[in-house]
């Protein structure tokens, strides 16, 4: 009789903790479901649009040339997908274009200058050589130029990359298909 007492016992007392333990996983995986679901019906985190209209002293807005604006694609060796680049008339993707003017010091040490001049802006001039026209851009608070310059590329309108020396690595094109064909070209050959 004890023993039998005891069987039923442990058979009860297991399946209370199998109730408990199936309880608990149905209410992780309803929990779980309900955070996935509020994960999709909240909207992303708010991105930070650029802001065109922020002055600062000795640096006025740049309007960018309609030559070098619009939607263009590239593509490296690597991948098989084209990555978008748009140049609008202040922006390069979402850095907003100033012109240097005066007699404005920009240092890359300066604690202050880092805090003044923080958020994504960049310095741009255009240029003209060889009968192309020249973008050239860095970083506010930055040395190397990003060089953007109009051209022709087997028919297809295109900007060359090219870094501060002029030297051209790369080309982008209106076209996703066109920047995926010539992702492997070696840019490098043109001059």
């Amino acid at each position: 009789m004890k023993v039998l007492v005891i069987i039923l016992a442990s058979l009860s007392l297991a399946a209370c903790s199998n109730q408990n333990t199936k309880s608990q996983s149905q209410s992780t995986v309803s929990s779980s479901k309900k955070v996935a679901k509020s994960e999709k019906k909240t909207p992303r985190a708010t991105e930070v649009k650029p802001d065109i209209h922020k002055k600062y002293a000795g640096l006025p807005l740049m309007t960018i040339p309609s030559e070098f604006r619009g939607t263009w694609y590239r593509s490296d060796a690597f991948s098989k997908k084209a990555r978008k680049l748009v140049i609008t008339k202040h922006l390069v993707n979402d850095s907003v274009l100033y012109q240097k003017t005066g007699k404005v010091k920009l240092d890359h040490n300066s604690a202050k200058q880092n805090k003044q001049y923080a958020g994504d802006i960049s310095i741009a001039r255009v240029e003209q050589k060889n009968g192309q026209s020249w973008l050239r851009v860095h970083d506010v608070l930055g040395t190397v130029d990003l060089i953007y310059i109009t051209g022709q590329f087997k028919g297809h309108k295109c900007l060359y990359l090219a870094y501060s020396s002029g030297d051209i690595h790369s080309a982008i094109f209106t076209d996703k298909k066109t920047a995926i064909k010539y992702r492997k070209y070696d840019f490098s050959k043109i001059s």
